[in-house]
């Protein structure tokens, strides 16, 4: 009986030999083959942000990494054209950077949600892939909501910013009491941190701080 899981332990080692011959990891980044997700030379283009940003009201985001070069590359990789083998690696380097952020260790790590209509479109939500550096039972998605579609924030004035993300989230009455790090891609003005923090303290949340992969210079939007 014992040579059953022994012998599915071979195929399956087999077919990822098999896979891997057909299809060479190589960097997502650069493309070289027989390199990580992202190699050493890509990573080297990240630009470290590593400092705190103050949103105002109690409220700060570790930024990891500024939106340029091969950081931006990444995001933008990522979000658009569904390169999801880059969200294990970016979701490393987000927490390895974090560990420096000196923010107190949360109850719970909530990604910033998208539309059910945008994960439905795009697969997937890149927040949830960029928190998946944490401890499983710290990523708590379900306690906070996305209940209405919004317009992409990019061209907005401030007012307008605003306006489209009033009442486009619902946090969790679970969320009472917790202290919680909500997860994001990018930052620019803070707007999408901000009302997300705002509904997780309305539903009792004991505090709020935010968690970047990428800080926009100079903010203008998001």
């Amino acid at each position: 009986m014992r040579s059953i899981p022994r012998a599915s332990a071979f195929w399956n080692s087999f077919c990822e030999g098999l896979a891997s011959l057909a299809y060479p990891p190589k960097c997502t980044l650069c493309g070289v083959a027989g390199l990580p997700a992202i190699c050493e030379e890509c990573r080297t283009g990240f630009p470290a942000a590593d400092r705190l940003e103050d949103l105002g009201e109690g409220l700060l985001v570790w930024a990891a990494f500024r939106y340029d070069g091969r950081a931006a590359q990444s995001v933008k990789r990522l979000k658009y054209e569904r390169a999801t083998a880059l969200g294990r690696p970016m979701a490393e380097l987000l927490v390895a950077s974090w560990r420096q952020s000196g923010l107190a260790e949360p109850d719970a790590v909530v990604p910033v949600p998208i539309h059910f209509l945008r994960r439905c479109s795009r697969g997937f939500n890149q927040s949830e892939l960029l928190a998946e550096g944490f401890e499983r039972r710290l990523v708590r998605p379900e306690l906070l909501r996305r209940v209405r579609p919004t317009r992409p924030q990019v061209g907005l004035s401030r007012e307008q910013r605003s306006r489209n993300l009033v009442g486009a989230f619902r946090a969790s009455p679970a969320v009472a009491g917790l202290s919680v790090l909500l997860v994001d891609d990018v930052l620019t003005g803070g707007f999408t941190m901000r009302e997300c923090a705002n509904t997780l303290l309305e539903a009792g949340a004991a505090n709020v701080a935010g968690l970047v992969f990428c800080v926009e210079e100079p903010a203008t939007g998001g």
